[in-house]
């Protein structure tokens, strides 16, 4: 590297390109604890997927029973969700083959989604979903399955209009400093493999949702009563079944194809569930206090057409988890006091838009990449602080400590060697002392403010010092007088690096060929 206001010839302009391109590899480190813990996440999306298949392939039997009963009633709403269910089938199974081409485009023909082992891959995802444009296929597909599914409902229905819209909502981030990226690559770009796998599960598991908002207003519109039902089970929707210790769980609880006028009686634990007003539904909740897995079950009584008390039985399971995140230095296990740091953050199961941190002995800031850390106190540990909105409540995650340190001092150099033999041309071509730290993480300059030249003629030290980073006329007054094999010394060297500290840098020396 040069110092500053020196040209840089083009082999170190090489060597920069060079140095960055290995940084950059670098900072695709991805911590094995974010990975595996987007692995949980996944599963846990896949789970409730199965959840909805079950409850969705209920109503669907349903309203094929009606339409056997009565198929002059009920026979156009049947068609309308029997084309729903192929739109939806065809939607999700198209995300399931575009989640199978970037596992096999990353682990090879073998890959597999439910086994990934290149989770931390950076480019895959964003080489198919971007470059290739099926990231805009997708939003595509998703926003025609999205209009088609808001025509089933009444204009007047705008709390189910607002959820689909918000389920299904591909329009692009709100805009920040430096740019506006676009929904394609807001989610597909910049995020390791597992993560990618893990957001189109959620997509998945939206749309499965939605399917089950519309179909369920269709199935509303069925007088209950005035036919026989056969396959009526008890029902269970969490609001999620990944909790955070300090939250509350949330489910609601009821029974499909009811009487709107017969309300049923939900108990849990012996005791009777609260009914929401207007779902039929019970709302079941339990404070997470203790970390891991739980159960509940119950039963539903339902009166049937004919008036008999019917009971429904019912079970559910959730998890608590310790509210944690991770916080991975994207260039080194330190903090360089002086320097704008690089910083990972992630929290497990949340948008980066949800996290926010602190910090103690300096500041953080975000940016459009992630954090940068700007330590203050050399010698002093510094405290990140991660904090994490979740339904509009900031709560801690966690502090994470580092070590803060001085940067090395660098290293000076003549026609880029520190010492050894040069020659009397190369020493009267170069133009002045430069100073690096050869295979340093961050792209830091150093300028050289003054040193001495020392020469022995005639048995006497002769030395000339000069300010700032090149040769003085004196200086080169005394490389003429150089013979074959005498001795060149430069000391007294003194630099200031970007990070604001002034360096005494150790001598170098030369002999003449």
């Amino acid at each position: 590297m040069s110092s500053t206001g020196t040209p840089e010839t083009p082999r170190q302009k090489m060597i920069m390109l060079m140095y960055l391109v290995l940084t950059a590899m670098l900072a695709l480190n991805v911590d094995k604890k974010v990975l595996d813990a987007f692995a949980s996440v996944n599963e846990g999306f896949m789970s409730t997927i199965k959840n909805f298949n079950v409850k969705n392939q209920s109503v669907y039997t349903q309203f094929n029973n009606a339409a056997q009963e009565n198929p002059k009633k009920v026979g156009d709403l049947n068609r309308t969700v029997t084309r729903i269910k192929t739109q939806t089938d065809s939607l999700y199974n198209y995300i399931s083959k575009l989640k199978e081409m970037i596992v096999k485009r990353a682990d090879g023909p073998e890959g597999d989604v439910n086994n990934i082992q290149l989770k931390e891959d950076l480019n895959v995802a964003a080489e198919l979903m971007i470059s290739k444009n099926y990231g805009t296929q997708l939003k595509h597909a998703i926003e025609v399955y999205k209009d088609s599914l808001i025509k089933v409902f009444d204009p007047a229905d705008s709390a189910q209009i607002a959820s689909i819209r918000k389920s299904l909502d591909t329009s692009d981030p709100p805009p920040f400093e430096g740019g506006r990226p676009s929904w394609e690559v807001s989610k597909f770009e910049g995020y390791p493999l597992i993560a990618v796998i893990t957001l189109m599960s959620k997509l998945q598991s939206d749309i499965r949702n939605s399917e089950f908002d519309a179909i369920n207003f269709l199935h509303s519109k069925i007088d209950a009563s005035s036919f026989k039902f056969n396959n009526l089970k008890a029902q269970v929707i969490p609001k999620s079944n990944y909790v955070i210790q300090g939250d509350t769980y949330e489910a609601k609880v009821f029974i499909s194809a009811i009487d709107t006028t017969a309300v049923p009686e939900i108990i849990v634990n012996g005791n009777k569930l609260p009914i929401i007003t207007g779902e039929n539904a019970g709302l079941y909740k339990a404070n997470a206090t203790t970390e891991g897995t739980f159960v509940w079950k119950g039963v539903i009584n339902f009166k049937s057409p004919g008036g008999q008390i019917i009971p429904y039985p019912f079970q559910q399971e959730y998890q608590v988890a310790k509210p944690s995140a991770t916080v991975s230095l994207t260039k080194m296990n330190i903090l360089y006091a002086g320097l704008p740091n690089p910083v990972s953050i992630s929290v497990p199961g949340m948008s980066s838009r949800d996290i926010s941190a602190t910090m103690q002995n300096g500041r953080i800031e975000r940016t459009a990449d992630g954090f940068l850390a700007y330590p203050e106190k050399v010698g002093v540990k510094a405290y990140i602080i991660v904090s994490a909105t979740v339904d509009k409540v900031v709560k801690q995650m966690g502090s994470y400590e580092f070590r803060v340190k001085k940067v090395q001092n660098p290293i000076a150099t003549v026609a880029e060697k520190f010492e050894g033999i040069i020659t009397k041309g190369d020493l009267e071509a170069e133009q002045g002392v430069f100073a690096s730290i050869p295979d340093f993480e961050f792209d830091l300059k150093f300028q050289v403010l003054s040193f001495t030249v020392s020469v022995t003629k005639g048995g006497f030290v002769e030395e000339r010092s000069t300010t700032g980073a090149r040769f003085s006329q004196e200086q080169r007054d005394l490389f003429k007088g150089l013979a074959h094999g005498a001795r060149l010394h430069i000391e007294k060297i003194i630099a200031k690096g970007d990070d604001g500290f002034t360096r005494n840098l150790s001598p170098i020396s030369f002999q003449i060929k």
